[in-house]
């Protein structure tokens, strides 16, 4: 078990990433423990897991990356060289799902929490996005800076944010065709493939790119994935013409198109689906909540009551290198992936009625995406999209607005 910490010790790093979270969401919180409100503060939470629970270490870094690296390169010279097509075509969809793996990877380097030095990871961090085709300082932007500073608070946080129902009713027909397809299974991957990738990672909006305020850096960036993803097709048209067609029925793809289809495309689309069918599960859920209201949100309510901890058969909790055990990573994201399991333990244990634990399988993934479709921000419910209610109202922002709960307002 994980000697997990059970009296409250603010610890100095503690006390600054409290004050960097409470910069990032624009309010000032005192950062001695005489301070705390009656609901968990940042320290509070984080202090939940011992420093020795959530050390980096070098060595188990570098071993996630060159683990992941390694998977995905031996299944894309699968998807190439496999002597049969049925198998090039099993190598792509597992390609997809090392792609997934090592952008995970990719994304513990990008907190800085992969290996305890800064350069490195940064380093290690650009390259295992590369085969997702995602540059390094846009995601540090929409993830880092966005997402985790604002989870699930709407008009801040884009990640799968539900509409409300007068919201989708006022969208183009086209819209709300696209929105129902996007929570859907098939749908999963075309929402993270235009939503999140097309809109947020790669085509930014001038007031991002403003925000960001880093236009070197994303210029090389995105010039590196642009190199990464030419020197792909190269790969595969080289591969091709050196190739001498199949005779037979079940003889591998050796055109430049299928070629390109099995070994790139097909990968990625797989890996779009994926990464969408995880965000997804991590913050929608029936008990989950959305909110429109500052007073509403506060840390706790984002990352510990907001986030869920998804548990999965042995074989996907592998390839997703743990990150389903996503309250931990909201708490503290610079806790390592080869750490999550024990930080999680501790906070479970801390607050086992606050955090959503769920079990997954299909059946599970599907009750989700049945139930939410909007969100009634008013009184804390979801619906379907023909805004019937198919929860009921969340019972704590209930007790909140009724007067009967500690208020979430910073004193």
């Amino acid at each position: 078990m994980p000697s997990c910490v059970t009296d409250f010790t603010l610890l100095p790093s503690q006390a600054r990433a409290m004050e960097s979270f409470s910069t990032l969401v624009g309010e000032t919180v005192p950062a001695g423990p005489a301070a705390a409100p009656m609901r968990p503060t940042v320290p509070e939470v984080r202090g939940q897991v011992a420093p020795e629970v959530r050390a980096c270490s070098l060595w188990k870094g570098l071993q996630s990356f060159l683990v992941a690296g390694s998977l995905y390169g031996v299944t894309l010279w699968g998807a190439l060289a496999a002597p049969w097509w049925p198998l090039q075509i099993i190598c792509g969809l597992l390609n997809g799902l090392f792609i997934a793996m090592f952008f995970v990877v990719g994304h513990d380097a990008c907190h800085g929490g992969l290996t305890p030095f800064a350069a490195l990871n940064q380093f290690l961090g650009r390259v295992a996005f590369l085969p997702s085709l995602t540059p390094y300082i846009t995601w540090e932007f929409a993830h880092n800076r966005i997402h985790h500073s604002y989870t699930n608070w709407r008009g801040k946080d884009y990640a799968w944010a539900p509409f409300s129902k007068d919201e989708y009713d006022r969208l183009p027909r086209w819209r709300r065709f696209m929105e129902r397809h996007y929570r859907s299974i098939a749908g999963l991957g075309s929402y993270y493939l235009i939503e999140y990738w097309w809109k947020h990672l790669i085509r930014l909006s001038k007031s991002e790119r403003h925000e960001m305020k880093r236009p070197r850096i994303y210029a090389f960036d995105a010039i590196l994935v642009a190199a990464f993803a030419a020197a792909e097709v190269t790969l595969v048209l080289w591969w091709s013409s050196v190739q001498a067609p199949g005779g037979d029925s079940l003889d591998a793809f050796t055109s430049p198109v299928a070629l390109i289809a099995v070994a790139l495309v097909l990968p990625f689309l797989f890996w779009n689906w994926f990464m969408s069918f995880a965000i997804f599960q991590h913050h929608n859920h029936p008990r989950v909540a959305w909110f429109l209201d500052r007073d509403e949100w506060d840390f706790f309510a984002g990352q510990v009551e907001s986030t869920v901890h998804v548990v999965m058969p042995w074989y996907l909790e592998f390839v997703t290198a743990h990150i389903m055990q996503h309250t931990a990573h909201h708490v503290d994201p610079k806790i390592p992936l080869y750490r999550l399991t024990d930080s999680q333990l501790c906070l479970e244990s801390a607050y086992p009625r606050d955090i959503v634990v769920e079990r997954w399988t299909f059946t599970t993934l599907g009750r989700t995406l049945a139930h939410c479709k909007l969100y009634d921000y008013e009184h804390h419910r979801w619906l379907n999209f023909r805004g019937k209610p198919t929860t009921e109202p969340n019972p704590v922002l209930r007790a909140l607005r009724d007067g009967n709960a500690p208020s979430r307002k910073r004193k």
